[in-house]
């Protein structure tokens, strides 16, 4: 992909993702080339790579719209998170040194000093959003296997999609426990207790599905 492509792939993935662009919206080239101030090359490149990563539908009849949510979908994406640290998270703990040990750290620290609030203006949302999925990413950073990193990133944006879309419906309900499970995680992953940072990291994918889960049919695909 050239330069443009690239800046354009990432903005419309993250409209995708922010729920901005909400689920089973047309993506018509010219509205997208007003929105994004380029030409349509670049704008039909960015739909190509998101269509391979299933943020976008294509088909003869429609053209390029936004993946609609399911339930189906949605659990699919949860378990093979769950695998994915079940995999990356020993590895990590294994490999992990001092400086991988000082990453998981600061990334926590910076997520806890953002605002919490589904209310916040856009930029800090994205902000917010960003460090979470810095700070779960730096968990695993240590692990060799480069691959899988990327689809557990693709999977985090994933469930970002539907944690956005259903935290603007019920807020309160989402933040639960999340602040005490990563502080606790931290502390099972950098004294090195496998079995228990495998658990709780399992458990905190699995529990905060399971909120979700219950209003995702009050999200409604256009």
């Amino acid at each position: 992909m050239t330069t443009l492509a690239t800046s354009v792939y990432d903005a419309v993935r993250e409209d995708i993702v922010q729920g901005i662009l909400a689920p089973g919206t047309k993506l018509k080239i010219a509205a997208l080339q007003s929105r994004y101030d380029c030409g349509a090359s670049p704008i039909r490149e960015a739909l190509n790579r998101l269509s391979m990563e299933r943020f976008v539908i294509q088909s003869d009849q429609r053209g390029f719209v936004v993946a609609p949510i399911s339930l189906d979908d949605f659990d699919e994406i949860t378990e093979t998170r769950c695998l994915l640290y079940s995999l990356l998270l020993p590895l990590a703990i294994e490999r992990g040194d001092q400086a991988w040990e000082e990453g998981i750290i600061i990334a926590l620290h910076r997520l806890n000093k953002l605002p919490r609030s589904n209310d916040l203006p856009l930029d800090e949302s994205l902000a917010g959003r960003l460090a979470h999925k810095k700070f779960h990413r730096s968990l695993i950073a240590a692990s060799p296997s480069n691959f899988l990193i990327e689809m557990l990133d693709i999977l985090f944006d994933f469930a970002d999609r539907y944690r956005l879309l259903v935290g603007r419906i019920a807020p309160e309900e989402l933040r639960g426990e999340a602040v005490r499970e990563h502080a606790e995680l931290v502390d099972h992953v950098i004294s090195r207790r496998t079995d228990e940072a495998v658990n709780l990291a399992v458990h905190h994918v699995r529990r905060t599905a399971a909120l979700f889960r219950n209003h995702i049919s009050l999200v409604k695909s256009k």
